[in-house]
């Protein structure tokens, strides 16, 4: 997604927005420009957005002026500046066949989350594509391709034919134990942090040592001379050793994640080990550790190496 709270850059002069505009680079954009499938974009953040022409600010019955509640207006009057970021997108990706502002940080409830999830879902006959896109507020000419205002439930749908399953029902997941167990942790990071800490927290799992997992599962429990059952050593519990490194931009940065005195990231490591615990069924023990890496963000190689290229 796209946060458009980023100064604005000048365009090319025969006014497409060029990919230090939009904060992606080259090798990114002409990848979503040849997709061979829709591409949605969201503009994320959009409450976030101050307008020099004062469009979220009004004045009160005692003339004293202050700022706009940014859940109840910013979609019925989508500031400018969001306006100006939507139509960027769509001079880069003309055929991209959604362009939504967002505003994430309100949760599944937020109309531009709605809209999208809506698309999404259009499969379903108890979901209104139509009525989710006026929730936005005024039509914006560029938020769909070919002019549209609005798009129907038809068109939404063969954006995600309904097709056979491409996996067997009691599949769960196609990634593996690492990738979930850095996605709960990373998960549980946010969690605690909150806005605290800007969206630049990487967590790589170096370590996942199952050669406990399975232990004590064939050996049977004991019992005493009165017959009450006595279990197995704990000893032999089944367990996972899991070592992770959480890195961060700055220095900063690294400071807010550990907190004072570590507590913070004591914080961050019993919550985490406790959703862990419950995902694989075993007991857990992890050692959370912290790095800073600078601007791993503008760094292709590591980009391609942590899989978001």
């Amino acid at each position: 997604d796209d946060d458009d709270d980023d100064d604005d850059d000048d365009d090319d002069e025969d006014g497409t927005a060029t990919e230090g505009d939009l904060g992606l680079p080259e090798e990114t954009m002409m990848k979503l420009r040849q997709a061979y499938r829709p591409v949605i974009v969201c503009v994320n953040k959009v409450d976030l957005v101050a307008d020099d022409d004062g469009d979220n600010i009004v004045e009160q019955n005692n003339g004293e002026k202050k700022k706009k509640s940014p859940s109840s207006s910013v979609y019925v009057n989508t500031p400018a500046k969001a306006i100006q970021t939507i139509q960027k997108w769509r001079s880069a990706l003309p055929d991209a066949f959604a362009i939504l502002p967002t505003c994430a940080a309100d949760g599944p409830n937020d109309p531009g989350v709605v809209a999208l999830r809506s698309i999404l879902l259009a499969n379903d006959p108890n979901v209104d594509v139509g009525s989710a896109i006026r929730g936005l507020g005024r039509p914006l000419p560029a938020m769909f391709a070919a002019t549209k205002n609005m798009i129907s439930n038809e068109e939404a749908r063969a954006i995600l034919p309904v097709g056979p399953p491409l996996y067997h029902p009691d599949f769960f997941t196609d990634r593996t134990d690492r990738f979930c167990a850095s996605e709960l942790i990373r998960e549980t990071l946010f969690e605690n942090l909150g806005k605290e800490l800007p969206y630049c927290c990487e967590v790589r799992v170096e370590t996942f040592d199952e050669s406990e997992r399975y232990a004590g599962e064939d050996d049977e429990d004991d019992e005493d001379l009165y017959g009450v059952v006595k279990s197995n050593d704990k000893k032999n519990r089944p367990l996972v050793r899991i070592g992770a490194m959480i890195l961060v931009e700055r220095d900063s940065q690294k400071g807010i994640v550990v907190g004072k005195g570590g507590q913070k990231i004591k914080d961050v490591g019993v919550e985490a080990r406790g959703k862990l615990e419950e995902f694989f069924g075993v007991k857990v023990f992890l050692d959370l550790r912290v790095k800073v890496d600078k601007n791993w963000r503008n760094n292709k190689d590591k980009l391609k190496q942590f899989g978001y290229m």
